[in-house]
């Protein structure tokens, strides 16, 4: 998003909100959500022994965010975008996808806030998406001319409203063919008329969607001009909520409403946290990691081969913090506050407030429009498996026995001693994102003072006076020692 970033008290990173630690009972809200995600039961929309079967990944940055331009402050929907990326490095050529940056990331300064406000490039980023999977249908099916694509559509933010009508211009328009698409660009290069001169290569209503939502929020056009109702052909949904965001101008869209709707199409849970606690951007990032990680056992359970991997879950309690986002900018402290388990925090209008274009609501404005029965029957619908989370380093030390009465275990201490170590780790690392030499030095001075860092300084003492060398000059010990490097729509 831009922000600057600096280090705090002990290297940790700063962000640009204060935080305080989420509770213990913050914190059973995530088993108590991976336990409704465990017992429910999306579609499995490819398997690994059937060819023919395609899924394509589109993924809707949340404003500001660009994994291009701020690498560091990454979503979740980015880093999973990454993570499909390599796929078919790693041999698998079933899945692939298409990122589209979030509102507000221009490079001139009042596009950007203008955008950033009122998300007026809305339409113009799901045509960028459309673009981006008919380019790779056709790619498919001129391999494979048998090829069944199906989609699965997140976001986060706008970007997740974005994710709901891209779903309902793919279900009215189908895959359209690109070898027969025209296109007419503006003088910022964005989509402002498309003509399709072949027949498609999928009909409208017949491309089985499913979209993964991380804390909609539709301020301006999203809510005000488009249809973010899911269509018949979206056959599953899941959606993550923040239960702290507290800003009057992020009203949580309920797309997906909370809990599981009566027909089990749909699943929608409350963590935790800002929006970008949920979403994902902030360094101190405890919780966005672990909503990151439903969403990752949701995307899962759409192949029979888990496609995308979990990431470690912070232990240390510094890193799972509730971020103060109505302390972001001027505007945010002096609109209004909400909460989002009152009406006031929440829309439920997902047709547009205005019509365009002669557009005309047909149907129930505040809910997805009933599944496609046929559409639907052609899948198999399975539980949820939970995927392991991968140990965080100071999870690794082994539980040692209890020892006998007066008598202390020297494991002890060089347990405490590594989590030590593995905390200096994690500052190496933050210093090295941040490019920060004097806290890298900071750290390195810090290792040459620990148990190991000394047992480390005392081996290279020993080999210099083995190999008849001079002893090396404290200089060095401003540096790191080598064990601890870190690596046209509708509205």
């Amino acid at each position: 998003m831009g922000r600057d970033h600096r280090s705090g008290r002990e290297g940790l990173p700063v962000d640009d909100v204060s935080s305080y630690p989420a509770s213990a009972a913050d914190m059973r809200l995530y088993k108590d959500a991976g336990s409704q995600l465990a017992h429910f039961k999306p579609p499995v929309l490819v398997h690994g022994g059937n060819p023919h079967e395609r899924l394509f990944v589109c993924a809707f940055d949340g404003t500001g965010n660009d994994k291009f331009k701020n690498p560091l402050h990454a979503t979740n929907v980015a880093k999973i975008d990454e993570q499909v990326s390599r796929l078919a490095i790693a041999g698998n050529h079933q899945i692939a996808g298409g990122y589209v940056p979030g509102p507000g990331t221009q490079e001139d300064a009042i596009t950007r806030t203008l955008d950033g406000a009122i998300g007026y490039t809305y339409e113009a980023r799901v045509e960028k998406m459309y673009q981006l999977l008919i380019q790779q249908a056709a790619e498919w099916r001129r391999e494979d001319p048998h090829a069944r694509i199906r989609l699965a559509d997140i976001g986060f933010s706008r970007g997740a409203d974005e994710a709901a009508s891209f779903a309902r211009f793919v279900h009215e328009h189908g895959i359209q063919d690109f070898n027969g698409a025209t296109y007419t660009r503006d003088s910022h290069g964005r989509i402002t008329r498309v003509e399709y001169t072949k027949p498609p290569l999928v009909p409208p209503g017949k491309v089985a969607q499913v979209v993964g939502l991380f804390d909609p929020v539709g301020t301006g056009a999203p809510v005000n001009d488009y249809d973010r109702r899911l269509p018949p052909s979206v056959i599953s949904g899941f959606q993550i909520f923040a239960k702290d965001e507290h800003r009057g101008m992020f009203k949580s869209d309920h797309i997906i409403d909370p809990d599981v709707s009566p027909d089990g199409r749909f699943l929608g849970v409350r963590v935790p946290g800002a929006h970008s606690d949920v979403g994902g951007s902030y360094l101190l990032n405890g919780l966005s990691i672990r909503s990151g990680n439903l969403m990752v056992d949701y995307l899962n359970a759409l192949s029979d081969r888990p496609f995308l991997e979990k990431s470690p879950e912070p232990i240390d309690p510094r890193f799972n913090v509730v971020h103060r986002s109505t302390q972001g900018n001027w505007l945010y402290r002096v609109w209004h506050k909400v909460d989002r388990l009152e009406p006031d925090g929440y829309n439920t209008l997902e047709a547009p407030k205005h019509h365009h274009h002669g557009y005309r609501v047909t149907g129930d404005p505040y809910n997805a429009e009933p599944r496609d029965d046929a559409l639907s029957q052609q899948f198999d619908f399975r539980n949820v498996a939970i995927g392991p989370v991968p140990a965080s380093p100071s999870e690794t030390v082994q539980q040692l026995p209890p020892a006998e009465p007066g008598i202390a275990h020297r494991g002890t201490a060089n347990a405490r001693s590594t989590a030590s170590v593995d905390a200096m780790i994690e500052r190496l690392y933050q210093a090295a994102l941040k490019r920060d030499n004097g806290a890298m030095d900071a750290v390195a001075d810090d290792y040459l003072q620990s148990p190991q860092g000394a047992d480390w300084w005392r081996g290279i003492q020993q080999c210099g006076q083995a190999m008849q060398m001079p002893e090396p000059a404290p200089a060095c010990q401003g540096q790191a020692p080598e064990p601890m490097v870190a690596a046209g729509m509708q509205r």
